[in-house]
């Protein structure tokens, strides 16, 4: 069996029309490199994965896996997981596109550079600007006083997302929608927490590796487009959801006096919402509970049961 270089995993979810674009795009970007593609199918309406199976199955080093409930991202991804080989774990969304052997290039560089263990790509949106492609983690001093005042305080100079960089740049965090990873240090960190179920994970996963002393690029010559919401809608329900992976990721890796002061500055911040936004109201009372994760998506899903083997 030949050694497989990059595993693709990516993520459908009603959405198969994507899905099925970045298939073609992978298989026609990806140069000289022996890859596999795993797409995790997170109990779709059964239209949708008719039509992502039929055009899959003809595909020899893609497997199509039949997920039997919408476990969210993190969950869908791990699963993923369980069936890769590759040296390379490249998670992308479904909604993304290869503009270049982006994968190639991704690969290139964590060949050189071994002190660094996830990358990114150039996310370019609609009119080919920047996207998501990096960000900085929270951070106490940025939330109450500014981006300014966090730089001029902290040791680690990263820059925002408002910045454009146009070469390979350390970053703090990286898009989720475009993660290329080392298979052995994913591993080694533990891969995605699944308590997460939609946002969040990409703060979590960059600091993990941040904490074990390994850095996190951008790679600019690397490109990707990126379709944002192609599988999931904007409203109340998922925007409370970034809520809960927030408070989550607070909870996770800051003590409780960073955590006091990070919750302070988000109840004041929507409080004034309340007057502005839509939602405004309906998520202040959602925080006031302390936005609880019983009131998460994850536990709203229902289990679909499947007739047939769920590994196509």
């Amino acid at each position: 069996m030949k050694n497989i270089d990059i595993s693709f995993i990516t993520i459908n979810y009603n959405s198969s029309s994507f899905t099925i674009k970045l298939i073609e795009s992978i298989i026609s970007q990806t140069k000289d490199l022996n890859f596999e593609i795993i797409v995790v199918d997170n109990a779709s309406e059964k239209e949708d994965f008719s039509t992502l199976k039929n055009f899959t199955k003809n595909i020899s080093n893609l497997k199509l896996i039949e997920n039997n409930i919408n476990s969210g991202f993190a969950s869908g991804n791990m699963l993923g997981v369980n069936y890769v080989s590759g040296k390379y774990y490249f998670f992308i969304n479904n909604d993304c596109l290869l503009l270049n052997n982006t994968a190639g290039i991704l690969k290139n560089f964590l060949d050189n550079n071994d002190d660094v263990a996830l990358v990114t790509a150039k996310v370019l949106d609609d009119k080919k600007n920047f996207s998501s492609s990096y960000k900085q983690f929270p951070h106490v001093l940025k939330q109450l006083f500014g981006n300014s005042i966090q730089r001029f305080f902290s040791k680690n100079k990263f820059p925002s997302n408002k910045i454009k960089l146009n070469k390979n740049s350390q970053v703090e965090v990286i898009s989720g929608s475009c993660m290329f990873f080392r298979a052995d240090i994913f591993c080694d960190i533990g891969g995605f927490d699944t308590i997460f179920f939609l946002y969040c994970e990409e703060e979590d996963i960059s600091k993990k590796v941040w904490d074990i002393g390994k850095k996190v690029y951008f790679i600019p010559e690397a490109e990707v487009y990126h379709k944002s919401g192609g599988s999931t809608s904007q409203n109340i329900l998922m925007e409370r959801e970034f809520y809960i992976s927030y408070y989550h990721l607070l909870n996770k890796h800051f003590n409780v006096f960073e955590r006091v002061l990070l919750k302070i500055a988000l109840f004041f911040k929507l409080f004034f919402r309340v007057f502005k936004k839509k939602n405004g109201l309906a998520i202040f009372l959602s925080m006031l509970k302390g936005f609880p994760k019983k009131e998460s998506l994850r536990y709203k899903q229902k289990l679909i049961k499947k007739e047939e083997n769920n590994v196509i």
